[in-house]
C-alpha cells in the first residue's frame, strides 16, 4: 500500500553534519508489470531501468525467480496480471552494490483487503485514539500540530515493523530517511528534531492501523512517506537517521516481510 502525505512544516534546528555525511544513501523506486502463469511462475515481465546495467541485470534475475501462491479467488486458466514496485538503495551513484529494500505487488483487477478511510464515519474513527481497532481501512497519516513544525522543505520516508504479541500488536521504527529538494545544509540543521517528530508521527500511524496491516500475518513491514516538496532526481539522495535498533527487527524479520502483496497473492 502506498501513501504520500503532503505536509507544511518547519523542523526545529539541531543535528550534526558528521552523522549525515556517514549515512547518505541513494534510493529509487522502479515500477514494473508481469504476468503469472497458472503454475505460479513469471511468464513475462517489464521493469523500469535503474540506469545501471548491473542493477538492471540483478533485478531482472530476481523477478524471473519469483514463484507465486495464487489464491483460488484469482486463479484460473489465464495468466494473472500484476503491477509491482521495487525500492532499491545504494551507497553512491557509482556503487554497483545495491539493496532491495521493499517489493510491493498489486494484482490487476483484484480488490484489496483494506482501503483508505473516506467516509465521515471512517474519518471520525481515525480521530479517536481509543477506538477499537479495525482491519478494513487505513487511516491517513497526519503529523501532530507543533509550534516548531511550520515551514521547512524536509521530507521523510519511514519503514515501520509490526508484529503480533499476546498483548497485542507491537510497532517499531526499522529505518527513517530524511531528504530535501534543497541543499543539505538545511537538512544538517534539522535532523534531530525532524527525526523525533517523524518517528512519533509514524509510530502513532502504524499503531492505529496495525490490525489492518497485519490481517492474518504474524509480522508486517509498512512504510509511510511525508512529502513537503517534490524531488525529481533520478536517484534520490537521502540521509539515514540514527534510530535505536529494536532486537526483534532482525535479518530474519526483514527477509520475511520484504514482500508486500495484495489480494492474497504471495511469493513463495
Amino acid at each position: 500500500m502506498r501513501f504520500r502525505i503532503c505536509l507544511i512544516a518547519l523542523l526545529c534546528a539541531s543535528g550534526t553534519t558528521a552523522v549525515l555525511a556517514q549515512s547518505a544513501e541513494y534510493s529509487k523506486k522502479l515500477t514494473g508489470s508481469l504476468e503469472i502463469s497458472p503454475t505460479g511462475r513469471v511468464s513475462t515481465y517489464d521493469l523500469q531501468s535503474a540506469g545501471a546495467p548491473s542493477i538492471d541485470q540483478g533485478l531482472g534475475s530476481l523477478v524471473e525467480s519469483w514463484q507465486f501462491d495464487i489464491p483460488a479467488a484469482i486463479s484460473g486458466p489465464k495468466a494473472v496480471k500484476a503491477e509491482f514496485v521495487v525500492t532499491v538503495h545504494r551507497g553512491s551513484l557509482s556503487d554497483k552494490a545495491y539493496n532491495v529494500k521493499r517489493i510491493e505487488i498489486f494484482p490487476v483487477g483484484v480488490r484489496p483487503q483494506v482501503r483508505g478511510a473516506g467516509t465521515p464515519d471512517e474519518m471520525a474513527y481515525c480521530r479517536q485514539s481509543d477506538a477499537a481497532p479495525r482491519n478494513d481501512i487505513i487511516c491517513p497519516a497526519v503529523l501532530p500540530n507543533d509550534s516548531v513544525l511550520e515551514q521547512s522543505a524536509v521530507n521523510a520516508e519511514v519503514f515501520i515493523a509490526i508484529r503480533k504479541t499476546p498483548a497485542g500488536p507491537e510497532v517499531a521504527i526499522e529505518s527513517l530517511y530524511l531528504y530535501t529538494s534543497q541543499n543539505t545544509k538545511l537538512l544538517n540543521k534539522v535532523v534531530t528534531g525532524a527525526t523525533a517528530k517523524y518517528s512519533e508521527a509514524a509510530l502513532a500511524w502504524a499503531k492505529k492501523n496495525s490490525s489492518a496491516f497485519l490481517q492474518d500475518n504474524d509480522a508486517f513491514m509498512t512504510r509511510v512517506e511525508y512529502v513537503q516538496s517534490a524531488n525529481s532526481a533520478v536517484w534520490r539522495r537521502q540521509e539515514k537517521a540514527k534510530i535505536t535498533p529494536t532486537a526483534w527487527v532482525d535479518e530474519a524479520f526483514l527477509a520475511k516481510t520484504r514482500y508486500v502483496s495484495q489480494g492474497g497473492l504471495t511469493v513463495k
